[in-house]
Protein backbone atom coordinates (compact mmCIF):
# COMPACT_ATOMS: atom_id res chain seq x y z
CA UNK A 1 0.00 0.00 0.00
CA UNK A 2 1.56 3.44 -0.90
CA UNK A 3 2.13 5.71 1.65
CA UNK A 4 0.64 9.55 1.67
CA UNK A 5 1.65 12.17 4.01
CA UNK A 6 -0.67 15.41 4.51
CA UNK A 7 0.59 18.44 5.84
CA UNK A 8 -1.85 20.44 7.73
CA UNK A 9 -5.02 19.21 9.31
CA UNK A 10 -7.33 22.20 8.07
CA UNK A 11 -10.18 21.60 5.65
CA UNK A 12 -8.38 20.86 2.91
CA UNK A 13 -5.84 18.45 4.38
CA UNK A 14 -8.94 16.50 5.97
CA UNK A 15 -10.24 16.49 2.57
CA UNK A 16 -7.40 15.19 0.79
CA UNK A 17 -6.60 12.43 3.39
CA UNK A 18 -10.24 11.32 3.49
CA UNK A 19 -10.69 10.61 -0.27
CA UNK A 20 -6.81 9.47 -0.43
CA UNK A 21 -7.36 6.91 2.54
CA UNK A 22 -10.66 6.14 0.93
CA UNK A 23 -9.17 5.38 -2.43
CA UNK A 24 -6.89 2.53 -0.63
CA UNK A 25 -3.43 4.72 0.49
CA UNK A 26 -2.12 4.55 3.46
CA UNK A 27 -2.57 8.50 4.79
CA UNK A 28 -0.40 10.14 7.72
CA UNK A 29 -2.14 13.46 8.70
CA UNK A 30 0.47 16.24 10.50
CA UNK A 31 -0.95 19.16 12.25
CA UNK A 32 1.34 21.41 13.92
CA UNK A 33 -1.33 22.26 16.34
CA UNK A 34 -2.97 20.06 19.24
CA UNK A 35 -6.18 20.22 17.49
CA UNK A 36 -7.26 19.65 13.80
CA UNK A 37 -9.02 22.32 11.64
CA UNK A 38 -6.57 24.94 10.95
CA UNK A 39 -8.39 28.50 9.82
CA UNK A 40 -11.89 26.52 10.45
CA UNK A 41 -11.39 26.79 13.82
CA UNK A 42 -13.09 27.25 17.51
CA UNK A 43 -11.56 28.07 20.83
CA UNK A 44 -12.83 28.15 23.94
CA UNK A 45 -12.24 30.89 26.86
CA UNK A 46 -13.66 31.28 30.47
CA UNK A 47 -16.52 29.21 29.14
CA UNK A 48 -17.57 31.42 25.93
CA UNK A 49 -16.49 29.02 22.69
CA UNK A 50 -15.28 31.70 19.55
CA UNK A 51 -16.33 30.59 16.38
CA UNK A 52 -13.44 31.70 14.66
CA UNK A 53 -14.74 30.61 11.13
CA UNK A 54 -18.01 29.40 9.65
CA UNK A 55 -21.24 29.81 7.95
CA UNK A 56 -21.22 27.11 5.42
CA UNK A 57 -21.39 27.56 1.71
CA UNK A 58 -22.46 24.22 0.47
CA UNK A 59 -25.10 23.46 3.47
CA UNK A 60 -27.66 22.99 0.86
CA UNK A 61 -28.38 19.34 -0.05
CA UNK A 62 -29.11 20.49 -3.89
CA UNK A 63 -25.49 21.57 -4.59
CA UNK A 64 -22.60 19.71 -5.40
CA UNK A 65 -20.57 20.89 -2.37
CA UNK A 66 -22.78 19.84 0.11
CA UNK A 67 -22.18 16.17 -1.65
CA UNK A 68 -18.38 16.89 -0.52
CA UNK A 69 -19.00 17.70 2.72
CA UNK A 70 -20.98 14.52 3.70
CA UNK A 71 -18.64 12.57 1.95
CA UNK A 72 -16.33 13.48 3.78
CA UNK A 73 -18.13 13.24 7.11
CA UNK A 74 -18.76 17.04 7.91
CA UNK A 75 -22.89 17.43 7.45
CA UNK A 76 -25.21 14.89 6.91
CA UNK A 77 -29.04 14.89 6.61
CA UNK A 78 -29.27 14.81 10.29
CA UNK A 79 -27.24 17.89 10.88
CA UNK A 80 -29.46 20.60 11.63
CA UNK A 81 -29.04 24.20 9.45
CA UNK A 82 -29.35 27.55 11.23
CA UNK A 83 -30.62 29.59 8.00
CA UNK A 84 -32.16 32.68 9.83
CA UNK A 85 -34.51 34.89 8.07
CA UNK A 86 -32.72 38.26 8.66
CA UNK A 87 -29.02 37.69 7.81
CA UNK A 88 -27.90 41.22 8.72
CA UNK A 89 -29.53 44.55 9.58
CA UNK A 90 -27.95 47.88 9.97
CA UNK A 91 -29.34 50.99 11.64
CA UNK A 92 -30.41 54.53 10.17
CA UNK A 93 -32.16 57.24 11.94
CA UNK A 94 -33.65 55.48 14.40
CA UNK A 95 -34.90 52.57 12.08
CA UNK A 96 -33.77 49.31 11.18
CA UNK A 97 -33.01 48.07 7.73
CA UNK A 98 -32.85 44.53 7.26
CA UNK A 99 -31.45 42.11 4.96
CA UNK A 100 -33.63 38.87 4.40
CA UNK A 101 -32.71 35.86 3.37
CA UNK A 102 -35.49 35.40 0.40
CA UNK A 103 -34.64 38.53 -2.10
CA UNK A 104 -38.14 39.15 -2.67
CA UNK A 105 -38.71 39.71 1.08
CA UNK A 106 -35.56 42.07 0.96
CA UNK A 107 -37.07 43.92 -2.25
CA UNK A 108 -40.30 44.26 -0.83
CA UNK A 109 -39.10 45.38 2.49
CA UNK A 110 -36.19 47.93 1.26
CA UNK A 111 -39.01 49.54 -1.68
CA UNK A 112 -40.92 50.54 1.29
CA UNK A 113 -38.43 52.09 2.65
CA UNK A 114 -37.25 54.02 -0.27
CA UNK A 115 -39.64 53.66 -3.26
CA UNK A 116 -37.16 55.96 -5.27
CA UNK A 117 -35.07 52.84 -5.14
CA UNK A 118 -37.36 50.24 -6.80
CA UNK A 119 -36.15 50.94 -10.38
CA UNK A 120 -32.57 49.53 -8.95
CA UNK A 121 -33.83 47.02 -6.93
CA UNK A 122 -35.65 45.13 -9.59
CA UNK A 123 -31.77 45.24 -11.39
CA UNK A 124 -30.52 43.90 -8.13
CA UNK A 125 -33.28 41.35 -7.79
CA UNK A 126 -32.61 40.59 -11.53
CA UNK A 127 -28.91 39.79 -11.03
CA UNK A 128 -29.25 37.63 -7.69
CA UNK A 129 -31.55 35.27 -9.46
CA UNK A 130 -29.92 35.05 -12.34
CA UNK A 131 -26.28 34.10 -9.72
CA UNK A 132 -28.73 31.79 -8.31
CA UNK A 133 -28.49 29.46 -11.44
CA UNK A 134 -24.18 29.90 -10.57
CA UNK A 135 -22.94 26.87 -8.71
CA UNK A 136 -19.14 25.85 -7.81
CA UNK A 137 -18.27 23.56 -11.10
CA UNK A 138 -17.18 20.10 -9.10
CA UNK A 139 -16.24 17.55 -11.61
CA UNK A 140 -13.19 14.78 -12.10
CA UNK A 141 -9.91 15.60 -12.86
CA UNK A 142 -9.23 14.66 -16.80
CA UNK A 143 -7.42 10.62 -16.79
CA UNK A 144 -8.65 9.82 -12.97
CA UNK A 145 -10.49 6.74 -12.71
CA UNK A 146 -13.61 7.56 -10.43
CA UNK A 147 -16.44 5.26 -8.35
CA UNK A 148 -18.89 7.60 -8.62
CA UNK A 149 -18.02 9.90 -11.76
CA UNK A 150 -18.60 13.35 -12.06
CA UNK A 151 -19.08 15.18 -15.50
CA UNK A 152 -19.96 18.29 -16.84
CA UNK A 153 -23.13 17.98 -17.66
CA UNK A 154 -25.68 19.69 -20.29
CA UNK A 155 -27.59 21.24 -18.05
CA UNK A 156 -24.55 22.46 -15.66
CA UNK A 157 -23.45 24.34 -19.23
CA UNK A 158 -27.13 26.18 -19.48
CA UNK A 159 -27.44 27.70 -15.96
CA UNK A 160 -24.09 29.04 -16.87
CA UNK A 161 -24.70 30.42 -19.37
CA UNK A 162 -27.48 32.77 -18.11
CA UNK A 163 -25.18 34.09 -15.79
CA UNK A 164 -22.61 34.83 -18.22
CA UNK A 165 -24.35 38.31 -19.35
CA UNK A 166 -24.48 39.13 -15.96
CA UNK A 167 -20.69 38.29 -14.97
CA UNK A 168 -19.41 40.05 -17.72
CA UNK A 169 -21.53 43.57 -16.49
CA UNK A 170 -20.72 43.03 -12.99
CA UNK A 171 -17.13 42.23 -13.45
CA UNK A 172 -15.61 45.93 -13.42
CA UNK A 173 -18.16 47.27 -11.21
CA UNK A 174 -16.73 47.76 -7.72
CA UNK A 175 -19.07 46.86 -4.96
CA UNK A 176 -18.89 50.98 -3.79
CA UNK A 177 -20.10 51.81 -7.36
CA UNK A 178 -22.63 49.27 -7.51
CA UNK A 179 -24.17 50.46 -4.19
CA UNK A 180 -23.85 54.02 -4.52
CA UNK A 181 -26.68 53.98 -7.56
CA UNK A 182 -29.25 53.39 -4.52
CA UNK A 183 -30.80 56.80 -3.40
CA UNK A 184 -31.60 55.88 0.15
CA UNK A 185 -27.96 56.31 2.55
CA UNK A 186 -29.42 53.52 5.08
CA UNK A 187 -29.14 51.42 1.89
CA UNK A 188 -26.30 51.92 0.43
CA UNK A 189 -24.99 50.83 4.13
CA UNK A 190 -26.88 47.95 4.15
CA UNK A 191 -25.28 46.68 0.86
CA UNK A 192 -21.39 47.34 2.30
CA UNK A 193 -21.52 44.08 3.84
CA UNK A 194 -18.73 43.47 0.74
CA UNK A 195 -15.42 45.98 0.68
CA UNK A 196 -16.19 48.80 -1.83
CA UNK A 197 -13.32 48.08 -3.79
CA UNK A 198 -14.15 44.63 -4.38
CA UNK A 199 -16.21 43.49 -7.45
CA UNK A 200 -19.74 43.92 -7.08
CA UNK A 201 -19.88 40.44 -7.95
CA UNK A 202 -19.21 39.31 -4.95
CA UNK A 203 -22.17 41.13 -3.57
CA UNK A 204 -24.43 39.17 -5.96
CA UNK A 205 -23.07 36.02 -5.43
CA UNK A 206 -23.30 36.20 -1.53
CA UNK A 207 -26.89 37.49 -1.80
CA UNK A 208 -27.92 34.64 -4.41
CA UNK A 209 -26.20 32.08 -1.88
CA UNK A 210 -28.55 32.93 0.72
CA UNK A 211 -31.61 33.60 -1.62
CA UNK A 212 -30.92 30.02 -2.64
CA UNK A 213 -31.15 28.85 0.78
CA UNK A 214 -27.38 27.98 1.12
CA UNK A 215 -24.66 29.19 3.72
CA UNK A 216 -26.01 28.15 6.65
CA UNK A 217 -24.82 27.89 10.07
CA UNK A 218 -24.50 24.38 11.18
CA UNK A 219 -25.54 23.14 14.35
CA UNK A 220 -22.24 23.04 16.81
CA UNK A 221 -20.32 25.06 13.79
CA UNK A 222 -16.85 24.19 13.24
CA UNK A 223 -16.14 22.47 16.28
CA UNK A 224 -18.35 19.91 15.51
CA UNK A 225 -17.80 19.37 11.71
CA UNK A 226 -13.99 18.86 12.05
CA UNK A 227 -14.69 16.86 14.57
CA UNK A 228 -17.01 15.04 12.36
CA UNK A 229 -14.33 15.16 9.99
CA UNK A 230 -11.50 13.13 11.84
CA UNK A 231 -13.58 11.08 12.78
CA UNK A 232 -14.55 10.10 9.29
CA UNK A 233 -10.38 9.96 8.69
CA UNK A 234 -9.86 7.75 11.69
CA UNK A 235 -12.54 5.24 11.18
CA UNK A 236 -11.31 4.68 7.46
CA UNK A 237 -8.03 3.28 9.46
CA UNK A 238 -6.08 7.10 8.37
CA UNK A 239 -3.34 8.31 11.18
CA UNK A 240 -3.42 11.81 12.58
CA UNK A 241 -0.54 13.12 14.21
CA UNK A 242 -1.14 16.70 16.58
CA UNK A 243 1.61 18.80 17.97
CA UNK A 244 3.47 17.15 14.40
CA UNK A 245 4.98 20.10 12.41
CA UNK A 246 6.74 18.90 9.38
CA UNK A 247 10.29 20.71 8.83
CA UNK A 248 11.02 20.03 5.31
CA UNK A 249 9.84 17.81 2.33
CA UNK A 250 12.47 15.83 0.97
CA UNK A 251 12.98 15.40 -2.75
CA UNK A 252 15.97 13.55 -4.25
CA UNK A 253 15.96 13.44 -8.44
CA UNK A 254 12.45 14.84 -9.19
CA UNK A 255 10.38 12.66 -7.17
CA UNK A 256 8.90 13.14 -3.48
CA UNK A 257 10.72 10.58 -1.35
CA UNK A 258 9.10 12.15 2.43
CA UNK A 259 9.22 15.11 5.10
CA UNK A 260 11.25 15.77 8.37
CA UNK A 261 9.54 16.30 11.37
CA UNK A 262 11.39 17.46 14.29
CA UNK A 263 13.06 13.80 15.40
CA UNK A 264 12.22 11.44 12.73
CA UNK A 265 11.66 10.82 8.87
CA UNK A 266 8.78 9.93 7.44
CA UNK A 267 8.89 8.12 4.31
CA UNK A 268 6.32 8.71 1.72
CA UNK A 269 5.46 8.11 -2.01
CA UNK A 270 3.40 11.66 -2.34
CA UNK A 271 3.02 14.36 -0.32
CA UNK A 272 0.04 17.07 -0.46
CA UNK A 273 0.78 20.01 1.26
CA UNK A 274 -1.93 22.21 2.33
CA UNK A 275 -0.21 24.55 4.71
CA UNK A 276 -1.02 27.90 2.96
CA UNK A 277 1.18 27.66 -0.18
CA UNK A 278 3.12 31.48 0.05
CA UNK A 279 4.22 30.49 3.51
CA UNK A 280 4.59 25.99 2.48
CA UNK A 281 7.08 27.72 -0.59
CA UNK A 282 9.01 29.56 1.25
CA UNK A 283 9.37 27.04 4.43
CA UNK A 284 9.14 23.25 3.67
CA UNK A 285 11.75 23.40 0.79
CA UNK A 286 15.35 22.97 0.50
CA UNK A 287 15.66 24.56 -2.96
CA UNK A 288 13.39 27.00 -4.40
CA UNK A 289 10.15 25.51 -6.32
CA UNK A 290 10.56 27.00 -9.93
CA UNK A 291 7.29 26.41 -11.68
CA UNK A 292 5.86 29.76 -13.09
CA UNK A 293 2.30 29.38 -11.34
CA UNK A 294 4.01 28.66 -7.96
CA UNK A 295 6.27 32.19 -8.50
CA UNK A 296 2.42 33.66 -9.95
CA UNK A 297 0.62 32.25 -6.91
CA UNK A 298 3.55 34.12 -4.63
CA UNK A 299 4.14 37.68 -6.20
CA UNK A 300 0.53 38.36 -7.27
CA UNK A 301 -1.82 37.16 -5.02
CA UNK A 302 -3.08 39.43 -2.13
CA UNK A 303 -4.11 38.68 1.07
CA UNK A 304 -6.99 38.75 3.09
CA UNK A 305 -5.78 39.36 6.86
CA UNK A 306 -8.19 40.51 9.70
CA UNK A 307 -8.53 40.87 13.59
CA UNK A 308 -10.42 38.71 15.62
CA UNK A 309 -12.41 39.66 18.09
CA UNK A 310 -14.61 37.33 20.81
CA UNK A 311 -16.79 39.03 23.88
CA UNK A 312 -17.99 36.80 26.41
CA UNK A 313 -20.88 38.62 28.59
CA UNK A 314 -22.60 37.51 31.41
CA UNK A 315 -26.12 39.15 30.95
CA UNK A 316 -28.74 38.56 28.11
CA UNK A 317 -27.89 40.25 24.49
CA UNK A 318 -30.80 38.92 22.47
CA UNK A 319 -31.24 40.69 20.22
CA UNK A 320 -30.63 38.91 16.63
CA UNK A 321 -28.91 39.56 14.14
CA UNK A 322 -27.33 42.77 15.76
CA UNK A 323 -27.89 45.97 13.11
CA UNK A 324 -24.32 47.39 12.53
CA UNK A 325 -24.71 50.94 13.87
CA UNK A 326 -22.54 54.02 13.65
CA UNK A 327 -20.55 54.91 16.71
CA UNK A 328 -20.70 57.74 19.52
CA UNK A 329 -16.44 57.31 19.11
CA UNK A 330 -14.90 55.43 16.50
CA UNK A 331 -13.10 52.55 17.49
CA UNK A 332 -9.22 53.17 16.50
CA UNK A 333 -6.50 51.15 16.29
CA UNK A 334 -3.26 50.42 13.67
CA UNK A 335 -3.50 53.54 12.52
CA UNK A 336 -6.69 53.07 11.33
CA UNK A 337 -10.62 53.93 12.22
CA UNK A 338 -13.70 52.06 12.82
CA UNK A 339 -16.87 54.12 12.57
CA UNK A 340 -19.11 51.74 12.48
CA UNK A 341 -19.93 48.04 14.08
CA UNK A 342 -21.90 45.11 14.16
CA UNK A 343 -21.41 41.51 16.12
CA UNK A 344 -22.11 38.64 15.12
CA UNK A 345 -24.32 36.78 18.07
CA UNK A 346 -24.45 33.53 19.53
CA UNK A 347 -27.35 33.48 22.44
CA UNK A 348 -29.00 30.57 22.67
CA UNK A 349 -26.69 28.75 20.51
CA UNK A 350 -25.70 25.26 22.25
CA UNK A 351 -22.39 25.46 24.10
CA UNK A 352 -21.40 28.91 22.88
CA UNK A 353 -22.25 30.44 26.43
CA UNK A 354 -22.89 29.29 29.68
CA UNK A 355 -26.81 29.69 30.59
CA UNK A 356 -28.12 33.52 30.44
CA UNK A 357 -24.95 34.49 28.93
CA UNK A 358 -23.77 35.78 25.52
CA UNK A 359 -21.02 35.52 23.40
CA UNK A 360 -20.06 38.31 20.72
CA UNK A 361 -17.80 38.10 17.77
CA UNK A 362 -16.89 40.72 15.65
CA UNK A 363 -13.62 41.04 13.12
CA UNK A 364 -12.11 44.08 11.43
CA UNK A 365 -10.57 42.82 8.01
CA UNK A 366 -7.84 44.68 6.17
CA UNK A 367 -3.49 43.99 6.59
CA UNK A 368 -2.38 45.55 9.58
CA UNK A 369 0.03 42.38 9.86
CA UNK A 370 3.47 45.25 10.31
CA UNK A 371 1.58 47.08 12.95
CA UNK A 372 1.20 43.54 15.18
CA UNK A 373 4.87 43.31 14.11
CA UNK A 374 6.25 45.92 15.06
CA UNK A 375 4.28 45.65 18.39
CA UNK A 376 5.52 42.35 18.93
CA UNK A 377 9.36 43.37 18.45
CA UNK A 378 8.74 46.28 20.45
CA UNK A 379 7.26 44.60 23.55
CA UNK A 380 4.04 46.65 23.28
CA UNK A 381 1.81 43.53 21.86
CA UNK A 382 -0.47 43.10 24.96
CA UNK A 383 -0.33 46.83 25.55
CA UNK A 384 -2.20 46.89 22.30
CA UNK A 385 -4.58 44.50 22.16
CA UNK A 386 -5.46 45.38 25.88
CA UNK A 387 -6.27 48.92 24.04
CA UNK A 388 -8.12 47.69 21.41
CA UNK A 389 -10.32 45.84 24.32
CA UNK A 390 -10.89 48.80 26.01
CA UNK A 391 -12.47 50.43 23.39
CA UNK A 392 -14.88 47.14 22.80
CA UNK A 393 -15.72 47.06 26.00
CA UNK A 394 -16.77 50.72 25.73
CA UNK A 395 -18.68 49.82 22.90
CA UNK A 396 -20.83 46.90 23.74
CA UNK A 397 -21.65 48.48 27.00
CA UNK A 398 -23.09 52.03 25.44
CA UNK A 399 -25.06 49.85 23.50
CA UNK A 400 -26.26 47.29 25.90
CA UNK A 401 -26.38 49.05 29.21
CA UNK A 402 -26.83 45.15 31.22
CA UNK A 403 -23.28 44.44 29.84
CA UNK A 404 -21.57 47.00 32.36
CA UNK A 405 -19.41 44.99 34.78
CA UNK A 406 -20.40 41.99 33.43
CA UNK A 407 -18.23 41.39 30.32
CA UNK A 408 -15.88 38.49 31.98
CA UNK A 409 -13.53 38.20 28.47
CA UNK A 410 -12.52 40.36 25.53
CA UNK A 411 -10.21 37.72 23.37
CA UNK A 412 -8.33 39.60 20.48
CA UNK A 413 -6.68 37.24 17.44
CA UNK A 414 -4.13 39.13 15.21
CA UNK A 415 -2.54 37.98 12.17
CA UNK A 416 0.29 36.75 14.27
CA UNK A 417 -2.24 34.70 15.77
CA UNK A 418 -3.24 33.16 12.92
CA UNK A 419 0.42 32.67 10.96
CA UNK A 420 1.48 30.81 14.54
CA UNK A 421 -1.18 28.48 14.44
CA UNK A 422 -1.74 28.24 11.07
CA UNK A 423 1.59 28.51 9.47
CA UNK A 424 -0.04 30.91 7.22
CA UNK A 425 1.65 34.11 5.29
CA UNK A 426 0.77 37.00 7.56
CA UNK A 427 -2.22 34.86 8.94
CA UNK A 428 -4.15 34.71 5.80
CA UNK A 429 -7.28 33.31 5.12
CA UNK A 430 -8.33 34.24 1.83
CA UNK A 431 -7.55 36.15 -1.53
CA UNK A 432 -8.41 39.32 -3.19
CA UNK A 433 -9.80 39.01 -6.39
CA UNK A 434 -8.85 42.89 -7.45
CA UNK A 435 -11.29 44.69 -9.92
CA UNK A 436 -11.34 43.96 -13.30
CA UNK A 437 -9.01 40.88 -12.53
CA UNK A 438 -9.88 37.34 -13.77
CA UNK A 439 -10.37 35.01 -10.80
CA UNK A 440 -7.24 32.84 -10.64
CA UNK A 441 -7.16 28.98 -10.51
CA UNK A 442 -3.65 27.22 -10.01
CA UNK A 443 -2.79 23.43 -10.78
CA UNK A 444 -1.94 22.86 -7.66
CA UNK A 445 1.10 19.95 -8.56
CA UNK A 446 4.72 20.56 -10.47
CA UNK A 447 5.75 19.35 -13.96
CA UNK A 448 9.39 18.87 -12.60
CA UNK A 449 8.70 17.12 -8.98
CA UNK A 450 6.68 14.30 -9.34
CA UNK A 451 4.59 13.19 -6.02
CA UNK A 452 3.97 16.70 -4.86
CA UNK A 453 0.59 18.39 -4.97
CA UNK A 454 -0.68 21.53 -2.98
CA UNK A 455 -4.15 22.30 -1.37
CA UNK A 456 -5.75 24.97 0.04
CA UNK A 457 -7.54 28.08 -0.67
CA UNK A 458 -4.35 29.96 -2.52
CA UNK A 459 -5.23 27.68 -5.35
CA UNK A 460 -8.32 29.52 -6.62
CA UNK A 461 -9.06 33.15 -6.11
CA UNK A 462 -11.16 33.75 -3.69
CA UNK A 463 -10.65 31.12 -1.39
CA UNK A 464 -12.65 30.47 1.40
CA UNK A 465 -14.21 26.80 2.88
CA UNK A 466 -15.41 25.91 -0.60
CA UNK A 467 -12.14 26.20 -1.95
CA UNK A 468 -10.37 24.67 0.83
CA UNK A 469 -12.90 21.44 0.55
CA UNK A 470 -12.53 21.55 -3.61
CA UNK A 471 -8.52 21.35 -3.56
CA UNK A 472 -8.68 18.51 -1.28
CA UNK A 473 -10.90 17.05 -3.47
CA UNK A 474 -8.71 17.86 -6.34
CA UNK A 475 -5.50 16.96 -4.66
CA UNK A 476 -6.57 13.12 -4.13
CA UNK A 477 -7.60 12.67 -7.44
CA UNK A 478 -4.52 13.84 -8.14
CA UNK A 479 -3.02 11.08 -6.31
CA UNK A 480 -5.14 8.50 -7.50
CA UNK A 481 -4.36 9.55 -11.24
CA UNK A 482 -0.20 9.20 -10.40
CA UNK A 483 -0.49 5.54 -8.89
CA UNK A 484 -3.83 4.92 -11.75
CA UNK A 485 -5.86 3.69 -8.34
CA UNK A 486 -9.72 4.30 -8.61
CA UNK A 487 -10.98 7.01 -6.59
CA UNK A 488 -13.72 6.24 -4.05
Amino acid sequence: MRKIVVIGAGISGLTAAIYAQRSGFDVTLCEQNSTAGGMCATWKRKNYLFEGSIHCPGSNPNTALYQLWKETGALNDAVKIYLPDIFCAVEWEGQVINLYREIGKTFEHLRSISPADEKHLRRLVKDVKAFSHLQMPIFDIKGVKTQNPRRITFNFLYKMLQVLPGLGRLHNISNKKYVEKFVHPGIQKLFRIIPDDYSSISLIATLSTWNMGDGGFPEGGSLEMIDKMVKTFENLGGKILLKTKVKKVNIENGTVTGVDLANETLAADAVIVTQETKAAVEQLFDTPLNDAWLTTLCEKTESVVCTFIGVGVRAEISQMPIPKWELEEPVTYAGRMITEISFNNYFGQKGYAPEGCTTLTTSFTGDTYNFWKKAKVEGRYEEEKSKLADQIRCVICQKYPQAEGNIEVIDIATPLTYERYTGAYHGSWMSITGLGKKMRTYPGFLKNISGLYFAGHRLMTPGGLPIALYTGFKAAQMICRQYNMVFK
